[in-house]
């Protein structure tokens, strides 16, 4: 039989658990600001004036959207453990935190963007040299600092394995995957560019090809290079129904329908641009229609 003492201690942590897992993490969004700023946070929303604050749990992320026009807006990430607090002070042109992981947040909202992208210059070097290999060395290097910076500033027991870092890991290594894939390329592909294409498809895409989806348009043009040069680059990529005919069928088969959305996407806002209005409301029609998408 089961000792009260036991069951006792098993009630207790089963009771401490769930409150755990009950518990958002809070945050409080200062508006230093000179204009009204709503908030987006958990499936919520709220208005906070000029000069005032306001306390809110949520998980994930908080959209700042600035002024009554509501033209800027901005994403914050969040990484926080219950009962971990977290202050947002917004300014007209920036965010400043303060609280737990303040520095995280600080790197994560403002920093590790920047640091990728200050590397572009020197990849094209690598890449005007032909010197794939130094390229290759030099961008894996790169995400090995941030990724080393990030640990760093999680400072978690359970280092790499803790959900927050992991997170923030796939991130950075979107971000880092735009940087790389943007600073290599021309109209007519060479040596150089297909050891990259091969390179970074099969350390980082291979395996996982099958679930691929686009969620930014770095993803949709980097998959969509693959799919183009996939008869010189000795590719098996997965087909896919075409959700809509185009003369790119060819290249879209190999795309799946997210992706396939981005290249409407990219049609209607040229379209958009040029003020060709029945153009813009045939893609319009099909993104809405075909793909659900919101515009």
């Amino acid at each position: 039989m089961i000792s009260h003492q036991r069951l006792k201690s098993g009630t207790l942590l089963l009771l401490l658990l769930f409150s755990c897992m009950g518990r958002a993490q809070n945050i409080t969004v200062v508006n230093n600001s000179h204009v009204p700023i709503h908030i987006d946070y958990a499936n919520k929303k709220a208005d906070i004036g000029i000069n005032q604050k306001k306390t809110v749990s949520g998980k994930g992320e908080i959209r700042l959207i600035y002024g009554n026009d509501k033209k800027i807006n901005r994403n914050i990430q969040l990484f926080l453990n219950p009962p971990e607090s977290l202050s947002v002070n917004v300014n007209d042109t920036f965010v400043k935190f303060t609280g737990d992981k303040s520095e995280l947040h600080d790197y994560v909202n403002h920093g590790l963007e920047g640091d990728l992208k200050l590397k572009i210059s020197e990849y094209q070097n690598y890449y005007q040299k032909n010197d794939a290999k130094g390229f290759i060395r030099t961008s894996e290097m790169y995400l090995g600092d941030v990724l080393k910076k990030v640990e760093r500033l999680n400072n978690s027991p359970s280092g790499r394995e803790d959900r927050h870092y992991k997170e923030i890991e796939r991130m950075a290594k979107d971000q880092w995957f735009f940087t790389v894939f943007m600073s290599f390329g021309s109209s007519k592909i060479d040596n150089t560019e297909k050891e990259l294409l091969l390179y970074y498809f099969d350390k980082y895409l291979k395996k996982d090809i099958a679930k691929f989806s686009c969620n930014s348009w770095s993803d949709y043009n980097i998959l969509r290079r693959y799919s183009l040069h996939r008869k010189l680059l000795n590719l098996q990529l997965p087909k896919y129904e075409i959700v809509e005919h185009t003369d790119e069928d060819e290249i879209n088969q190999y795309l799946p329908a997210k992706c396939q959305e981005f290249y409407f996407r990219g049609s209607y806002n040229f379209w958009i641009h040029k003020k060709d209005t029945v153009r813009a409301e045939r893609d319009r029609k099909i993104l809405t229609e075909k793909f659900h998408a919101r515009l």
